[in-house]
């Protein structure tokens, strides 16, 4: 009955729409002309686009105080520079000109909060001593500075005597830090900061003093103000690359310094002379939010590359199993098509391309490969098997496929629609990236590929078929062979070893974990100049880093009271003292060292005073510029700095802090507030991912439950098209534990994306197993014919895509490399799973029709 109710369906549906893809062919293929020709405009006109915002859980608790202290006591958008001589100390006229520039250097860097550039050379950075006379402080770096070797002492003594040893200065005393956060909005304009264009710039300052060269752009010609000859601009890495001529320079209005002009590479000459600021003795570490996207943006064009490699591998793949190279690049190109619609889309829509998500089009490509393979199939079924010409070929696969091909697509809308579930704003974007492309699979495969297989012309329509004949009859074997599995005996041996596979897999996917498990940035190799950047800098200073702040809120002026501030104090020694912190920063530890200088330095009293005289005497010297209050001293951050990001250290920190606030009961007299700093933004987000994850999965796998019951009406192909593809998001998880890949922004997805592209080869399977059962054939026969016309198709569909994204491990982006890892494997397993465990169910679900009983006789022998 259901198959009956489901015929009828497909019936209507293809009577409706049949006229618009056949009716008038030259018409429907104009429009699609037409409107590629929009789309490639549009996809012209996109652009890579991130925010560091956008990486944020905003609707998480510990956001929300990120949100409420960030202009006070800043973000985790904080970029640090680290100048490391290469011999000797940093006590060295030399070094310290080179510090001073580079300080000057990231204070006017476009995109730079200055109120927080911080270094030696800043006057935040003071120090207080004890004399005869009483009390002596000042900057550790005077007014009065000047490259020389006495003045060099000076800051060498003032250095020792600010405590700067650790944080502004190496352990060793080899390197000085600059600290720096970067606006998330340009408080001139509201322009939202371009971090592409800003890591561009903070490269340049290190070029500034590690490159010999310095680059001039001289206008051309006379244009808009400026004149012929003028050097707009000087950079430090060389700009001389073929796409140099197009590139977008913005210099400033002479007439009006608030505007800029827009000039092209092409405007100007690049003169190369020596740089009067390079220092062979010193490196340059960076690290930090917008730098990592600049390095990720710098492979772009790798990227580029790999998908080039994709099409290349998945067209040969097309071409051995069509016999035909015209053939084989109708889907291809079709799925090209496709990706441009959707990256058109992607700009009509206001998006931007974000760095992060720059592998969206591959799955999109795979998605229409795989629809194509399948439509290809059966019209070389029709073309091999039936002896119909091209165009008839072409309406009777659109007649079969239409249905379940709509189906698989909207199901893969569905469940990639689920995405948006988890509260990260690039999540979303790939979630709306996917189905913007999605959308464009269904009209690009089940219309504009049918449309073009009507059209296409075999040379030696006899050879073809011979071809297409050869080929499948030395598969027949292996068919038969597998048609078997829907014999009950042999299908109780497969769901047995299915079920003791799956059950050791749960078994080990327990162990996964939320978050990073390795050190340095996930996005970028271990052996990246990023990740070395930041492992110099965690192995030379105390601070590392990997930092959190707590905030302590209190009452105003809380830190001239005691108790409060024996409070904030006792909470920093319990974190400190917690594994996984290097050391903690708190107004009441910095107090207790300016109380100590006024007591001449006796260690008795490195203590904090018990009167509010003497908390006064004791803070007065760190106004709010610090960021270590705010303006009434309601609010005061502790500063945490960890070992490293690892989703163990995380939770063993967060551990502490929550242990610590359940021990003051429910009337604190100051509460801890998590969380700001980068590793407050990592916690928060594992802390969705961890929330999110089981929701994600269950409304993925109810949506595509849904579709399934509205395509076939049974419970059998709920069973059949489910299960396997659950069993395969659990084998993966187990793979994740194997490979040591923690559970994060950019793998969570990858779950969804495959079981979406999964799903797909048990819909078709189905579809066609259904069919042929209506028919009045056995299983077994049944299921051999679907093996026969597109589990073949399902077979070569996992191979091609396989091989395009095995070929990730290449890559110089980790997350490229873990995501290209769990996709090869599922896109294997899917198919495996498919082919193995869908008959294995079928053979107890389906009801067959009576069959004679020779058929039944023979199913009995060949087991």
């Amino acid at each position: 009955m259901h198959g009956e109710a489901q015929g009828k369906f497909s019936k209507a549906f293809v009577r409706v729409t049949e006229p618009i893809v056949f009716g008038n062919r030259p018409r429907t293929l104009l429009a699609i002309f037409l409107t590629t020709l929009f789309m490639i405009w549009q996809a012209s006109h996109l652009q890579l686009d991130t925010g560091y915002e956008k990486q944020l859980p905003l609707g998480h608790p510990y956001m929300k105080v990120f949100k409420q202290y960030q202009q006070e006591f800043g973000g985790g958008n904080i970029i640090l520079f680290s100048v490391q001589q290469k011999k000797g100390d940093i006590y060295t006229p030399e070094f310290m000109e080179t510090l001073r520039k580079l300080t000057q250097g990231v204070f006017f860097t476009k995109g730079v909060d200055r109120a927080r550039v911080s270094s030696l050379f800043t006057p935040d950075v003071r120090y207080l001593e004890t004399v005869e006379e009483g009390f002596r402080g000042g900057n550790v770096i005077p007014a009065e500075y000047a490259p020389t070797a006495e003045m060099v002492e000076i800051i060498k003594s003032n250095t020792a005597k600010a405590k700067a040893v650790g944080r502004y200065v190496t352990n060793d005393q080899t390197g000085a830090m600059v600290f720096s956060e970067l606006l998330e909005h340009d408080p001139m304009t509201g322009k939202r900061l371009d971090y592409l264009a800003t890591a561009k710039l903070i490269e340049d300052v290190r070029q500034h003093f590690v490159n010999p060269k310095v680059y001039d752009y001289k206008l051309k010609a006379d244009k808009d103000g400026l004149k012929a000859g003028t050097v707009i601009n000087s950079v430090y890495t060389d700009p001389r690359k073929f796409t140099f001529r197009f590139h977008k320079i913005e210099v400033a209005d002479p007439a009006d310094a608030a505007k800029t002009v827009s000039l092209r590479g092409s405007d100007v000459d690049v003169i190369e002379r020596a740089n009067p600021d390079y220092n062979p003795n010193v490196d340059i570490h960076i690290v930090g939010f917008a730098k990592v996207v600049g390095d990720v943006g710098d492979a772009t064009f790798e990227v580029v590359g790999f998908f080039g490699l994709a099409l290349l591998l998945t067209w040969v793949v097309l071409w051995w199993y069509t016999g035909s190279a015209l053939i084989a690049l109708l889907p291809l190109s079709c799925g090209l098509l496709a990706v441009l619609w959707e990256l058109g889309m992607l700009h009509m829509a206001g998006f931007g391309l974000d760095p992060f998500a720059i592998l969206v089009p591959f799955l999109v490509l795979a998605i229409s490969v795989s629809h194509g393979i399948q439509i290809t199939s059966f019209w070389l079924l029709e073309v091999a098997e039936r002896g119909s010409n091209s165009f008839d070929a072409s309406r009777n696969t659109y007649k079969r496929l239409v249905t379940p091909g709509i189906t698989a697509l909207v199901t893969n809308v569905v469940g990639f629609g689920t995405i948006l579930l988890i509260p990260v704003g690039v999540i979303r974007e790939m979630a709306i990236n996917a189905m913007f492309g999605l959308l464009a699979v269904i009209i690009c495969k089940k219309v504009l590929l049918p449309c073009l297989l009507s059209y296409a012309h075999l040379g030696d329509p006899a050879k073809f078929r011979d071809y297409q004949r050869k080929r499948d009859k030395s598969f027949e074997p292996l068919w038969r062979l597998l048609s078997a599995i829907t014999l009950k005996p042999v299908a109780i041996v497969v769901l047995i070893i299915a079920g003791l596979g799956w059950g050791g897999a749960e078994y080990i996917s327990k162990q996964l974990k939320i978050g990073e498990l390795h050190d340095g940035v996930p996005e970028l190799r271990p052996d990246s100049r990023y990740n070395k950047d930041s492992a110099a800098i965690a192995a030379n200073y105390t601070i590392g880093v990997e930092l959190i702040k707590v905030i302590a809120e209190n009452k105003a002026d809380g830190c001239i009271e005691y108790p409060i501030m024996e409070e904030i104090d006792r909470f920093a020694y319990r974190m400190q003292n917690t594994p996984g912190v290097v050391s903690t920063i708190s107004l009441p530890q910095l107090g207790k060292i300016v109380y100590n200088q006024f007591n001449e330095g006796n260690p008795k009293y490195l203590v904090l005073p018990r009167s509010s005289d003497g908390l006064v005497l004791a803070n007065q010297q760190f106004p709010t510029s610090t960021g270590f209050l705010n303006n009434d001293c309601s609010a005061i951050p502790i500063l945490i700095f960890m070992t490293d990001h690892k989703a163990e250290t995380i939770n063993t920190v967060i551990a502490a802090v929550n242990g610590f606030i359940k021990e003051q009961g429910d009337k604190p007299q100051v509460q801890f507030k998590l969380a700001t700093g980068n590793v407050g933004v990592m916690a928060a987000t594992n802390d969705v991912i961890r929330d999110t994850e089981h929701t994600v999965l269950f409304w993925l796998f109810l949506c595509i439950g849904i579709c399934v019951w509205l395509s076939f009406r049974s419970i059998a192909s709920l069973i059949c098209v489910l299960l396997p593809l659950w069993m395969v998001s659990v084998i993966t998880y187990a793979v994740m534990v194997f490979l040591d890949i923690g559970l994060k922004v950019s793998t969570l997805p990858v779950a969804a994306f495959a079981a979406g592209i999964g799903v797909d080869y048990g819909i078709y399977i189905y579809s066609v197993l259904e069919e042929c059962i209506n028919r009045g054939m056995t299983l077994r026969q049944s299921y051999e014919t679907t093996l026969k016309q597109t589990g073949k198709a399902v077979v070569v569909t996992a191979l091609a895509l396989a091989a395009s994204v095995c070929t990730w491990l290449l890559s110089g982006l980790q997350f490229q490399i873990d995501m290209g890892i769990l996709l090869t494997i599922m896109f294997l397993a899917n198919a495996a799973a498919a082919v193995l465990l869908l008959p294995a169910f079928a053979a107890f679900l389906i009801k067959q029709k009576p069959v004679p009983a020779d058929a039944d006789h023979h199913d009995a022998a060949s087991a």
